[in-house]
């Protein structure tokens, strides 16, 4: 559907199945099995000479990996609808994929150069779609933030960036994060910029909200956020911690207790059985029959660390039960205060819980939680999940982007045509109404018109006010 300015051969993408949401041909295509050199923002700096830049922003972590199958396949008609209906003059497209420093992913950030047509697949086939995240409620979009409004030039009008993901960013950029994914002497970096990101790493890190204003000095910025269900996003958390067990070998039973952090220092999970005995490093298997199996960063081996207590079915003793997590050692150069998740598994049922430690051994215990196991769950704890449900997260995007800017959609699908109506609404090309008689044209359902409408309902009216 390219109108001849980016095609590709139609039968590399006939659909897989009625129900996939993305082809064989994209599954193929987007199928890199590790970090491309040619994407590593290390001292990269990106220039576009084209009159209209759009960056394209993908989480590619563990719940969002399949997006940017999706946006495969819909890419030529992305394109060739910006030139066929002139809602952009001389469009290239960069295409970045977000992954998170913080739980040290091996890719928290890979960038392609603006391209245009069809250039175009030559770079967005080179993503590696990692997969990772850390079970944190958030991802590094701060990070690509930071590098396209620090190392990007731009000759023509202000572009367009649009964040695709469904979490909430970090509040700073370490200066770690800044000197191991982004400073660097580049063969495309300006001695200029080099000297700024030095400068940066000299002075300490910088806050998000720094860098997404920067970025907005450039680009007109969007977040689009898929809606998930609630058992959607509990069953994204429980993967995470799910597959360090799984790594790990760490067993389940009737009670289990899990924690999770994400960097190198020594964090320890101490669980307190009915009889007062007290399971930990120090004392790994009780006589009631529970047991530390897995107990982690002795010596700070993993950024994505666990530890595991378990009780085997038909071996935990009813009673009261108490959680504690301590910092028994600092691994990692900077000794502030960093975030943990534990899991707590009694009978059928997850109880989740977040918090922060400090300082280090006896001096950081926090106590997690209490609660009785006669054969039946706890009541669930929210707090882990709160951070994940919508309204935290939006109210998050809020604090740096204009309310309008972020477009709620209802599925992963409608990502392309939030873009375009975006880009429409934005140069003036279309008013609401006529991107959604443009939609018609191209045999857009019912359904997703109407959702379009509601999901660019705010902007339109912004961009009508103004003119």
């Amino acid at each position: 559907m390219g109108g001849g300015y980016y095609d590709r051969d139609v039968g590399m993408t006939s659909q897989s199945g009625a129900t996939s949401e993305y082809t064989e041909a994209a599954a193929t295509a987007m199928s890199q099995k590790g970090p491309h050199v040619d994407l590593l923002p290390r001292g990269r700096f990106l220039a576009c000479a084209r009159r209209s830049p759009i960056v394209v922003a993908m989480d590619v972590t563990r719940s969002r990996g399949n997006d940017s199958k999706i946006v495969y396949d819909k890419m030529p008609m992305l394109y060739g609808q910006l030139m066929m209906q002139g809602y952009l003059e001389d469009p290239a497209i960069s295409f970045a994929a977000i992954g998170d420093a913080t739980s040290g992913d091996r890719a928290p950030l890979q960038v392609c150069d603006f391209a245009s047509g069809t250039e175009i697949d030559a770079w967005l086939t080179k993503l590696w779609l990692e997969e990772g995240g850390g079970g944190t409620g958030r991802e590094s979009y701060e990070l690509a933030a930071f590098f396209y409004a620090r190392r990007t030039e731009l000759s023509g009008d202000k572009g367009y960036f649009f964040f695709t993901g469904d979490e909430g960013f970090y509040p700073e950029i370490a200066r770690e994060q800044i000197a191991g994914h982004l400073a660097g002497d580049g063969k495309a970096a300006a001695g200029a910029v080099a000297r700024r990101f030095e400068k940066l790493e000299l002075e300490g890190g910088f806050t998000a909200a720094a860098a997404f204003r920067e970025l907005a000095e450039k680009f007109h910025v969007f977040f689009i956020y898929p809606r998930k269900d609630v058992a959607e996003r509990r069953s994204d958390i429980d993967a995470e911690i799910a597959a360090r067990l799984r790594r790990e070998g760490g067993k389940s039973g009737d009670v289990r207790v899990s924690l999770i952090w994400n960097n190198r220092n020594d964090c320890d999970l101490h669980v307190i059985a009915p009889s007062g005995e007290e399971i930990y490093y120090g004392h790994k298997r009780s006589v009631c029959g529970g047991e530390l199996d897995v107990d982690m960063n002795v010596r700070g081996e993993s950024t994505k660390p666990v530890e595991n207590v378990y009780w085997p079915p038909g071996g935990a003793p009813p009673g009261r039960y108490k959680v504690v997590v301590q910092n028994y050692a600092y691994h990692e150069p900077e000794r502030g205060e960093y975030e943990w998740r534990v899991e707590v598994v009694a009978g059928k049922k997850a109880s989740h819980f977040e918090g922060t430690v400090k300082n280090a051994g006896k001096a950081s215990n926090v106590t997690v939680c209490e609660f009785d196991f006669s054969g039946l769950s706890p009541a669930a704890a929210e707090a882990l999940y709160a951070s994940y449900g919508d309204d935290a997260i939006l109210a998050q995007w809020r604090e740096v982007l204009p309310p309008e800017n972020i477009l709620v959609i209802d599925e992963s699908k409608a990502v392309v045509d939030a873009m375009l109506g975006a880009m429409a609404l934005v140069s003036g090309s279309r008013d609401l109404d006529g991107y959604l008689e443009d939609m018609k044209t191209r045999l857009q359902t019912d359904e997703r018109i109407a959702e379009m409408r509601r999901t660019l309902g705010p902007l339109g009216e912004r961009h009508r006010r103004a003119r």
